[in-house]
């Protein structure tokens, strides 16, 4: 792997989260006797769009600090079928439904009916850490024209671009 990533390893599989400038790459290969199978069932390459990795940053972050979240759900529609990806976490085990500390969070990645594609994956403070680091990276990229010689995807740009007076203050058109 030639760019930054992140990496969230098993004994059954390795995922990579890797920070792109449009969203996160989830690149998820199985473990298959002892050994790394890119194409093995169940492996995938899913990006989760920028749009969604705001949510999954700050529930990722949540989950880490022991706050109160609700889980994150996000559903990409694509032309082979819907994929979930879910940030969740254990229901609260504390008196009155509060968190006591001992929940345990997931990272669940569906793409299938069988089982090899539903992918749960339980997630240590480590893990959430690179999930947040991750997020936070796409955040830093999005907003920057430098990487790989890519417009900004933030919208600055083209909206400075758009109101067609130079050196005045970009303004929303309505």
């Amino acid at each position: 792997m030639n760019r930054m990533h992140f990496t969230v390893a098993k004994s059954f599989g390795r995922l990579q989260l890797i920070p792109e400038p449009h969203g996160l790459r989830l690149y998820y290969t199985p473990i298959v006797n002892g050994e790394l199978t890119p194409d093995a069932v169940g492996s995938c390459d899913v990006l989760v769009p920028i749009q969604a990795v705001g949510g999954l940053w700050a529930t990722a972050r949540a989950f880490l600090y022991g706050v109160e979240s609700l889980d994150e759900n996000v559903i990409i529609r694509d032309s082979e079928g819907d994929v979930l990806v879910k940030l969740y976490r254990d229901k609260p085990k504390g008196a009155g439904g509060s968190l006591s500390g001992e929940e345990i969070s997931w990272l669940r990645i569906v793409s299938g009916r069988s089982e090899e594609e539903r992918r749960r994956i339980k997630l240590g403070p480590r893990d959430l850490l690179c999930i947040e680091l991750a997020c936070n990276a796409v955040l830093s990229l999005s907003t920057s024209p430098l990487f790989e010689g890519q417009e900004s995807t933030n919208g600055a740009v083209a909206l400075a671009a758009s109101t067609g007076d130079e050196g005045a203050a970009p303004r929303l058109n309505s």
